[in-house]
């Protein structure tokens, strides 16, 4: 009698021929028979079995539900930043769900980088909505992944583009920053070594990854003690967007990104014989 439906609900048993002895004898005694009532006639022990992600679906509302636990299941987790597991995640989970099933990852992936784009020419002309605009361009950079994620539509292109994308973005913001201030002397330094380390942070986790084939994160999660990742960065460039003295950005990331390459390899240089042993078995 259901009119509406998406799916039928299935289950498959392999049972011992002494089940079907106890099924047969509770057929003779009522008309419905659940697979339940014969597991528990036939007093089968039970083993629980935990540590997986699993939920029950049987209506549209469950349904939901389990859409909205599997976009938070698909976080990165160690990669993320402090900003992205306490502000940023937040937000894109709750976004996720209405498009996992409706839009494939690239779609957002793009509308992520028109609004980095925007961004950075809203920069040219105030600082301060140009880095709210950065900041939601980093909310947003989180709901691509989630969505492939959760949709198991996950690709290493994707996650190319992504990261190529992002660096563009990164680049451009700080630049048009970097030329509206009109910075001189070591100002101007510093405004160019932040410039280098936005591009560097990134570089050094990902060919990491690519000469040890797991990523720096995952095998090192002590990288995420130091402050410097992309979301922290763009959080704190939002910040000082609004603040009278926006040149300080330039400073501060110099010294976050910089710091953070440098305490990245040196991590790597003290975990050199372990890395090297993982990498060849």
């Amino acid at each position: 009698g259901v009119k509406d439906y998406q799916g039928f609900d299935t289950g498959c048993f392999v049972l011992e021929r002494g089940i079907f002895e106890v099924a047969g004898r509770l057929v003779e005694t009522q008309a419905v028979v659940t697979i339940s009532e014969v597991m528990q006639a036939a007093r089968l022990p039970a083993t629980e079995v935990s540590g997986l992600f699993w939920t029950d679906i049987d209506t549209p509302q469950e349904l939901k539900r389990a859409g909205k636990l599997l976009v938070r299941a698909s976080v990165k987790g160690a990669e993320d930043g402090w900003v992205s597991r306490s502000l940023n995640r937040k937000l894109s989970t709750r976004l996720s769900p209405y498009l996992c099933g409706r839009l494939s990852p690239h779609p957002p992936t793009f509308l992520c980088c028109l609004v980095g784009l925007l961004s950075a020419v809203t920069a040219w002309f105030h600082t301060g909505w140009g880095g709210t605009l950065y900041q939601i361009h980093s909310v947003l950079d989180g709901i691509d992944g989630e969505i492939a994620r959760a949709t198991l539509q996950k690709t290493r292109l994707g996650g190319l583009l992504d990261s190529v994308l992002d660096r563009y973005v990164d680049f451009l913001f700080l630049a048009v920053l970097l030329c509206r201030l009109e910075l001189k002397g070591w100002w101007l330094g510093l405004g160019l070594l932040a410039l280098l380390g936005t591009v560097m942070v990134s570089y050094t986790t990902e060919r990491f990854k690519g000469a040890f084939g797991k990523g720096a994160y995952q095998l090192l999660p002590q990288l995420r003690y130091f402050p410097g990742k992309r979301d922290e960065r763009i959080f704190l460039v939002f910040l000082l967007g609004w603040s009278p003295r926006p040149e300080y950005i330039f400073p501060l990331l110099a010294f976050l990104t910089q710091g953070k390459v440098a305490y990245s390899l040196a991590l790597f240089w003290k975990a050199r014989q372990s890395l090297e042993t993982q990498s060849q078995g």
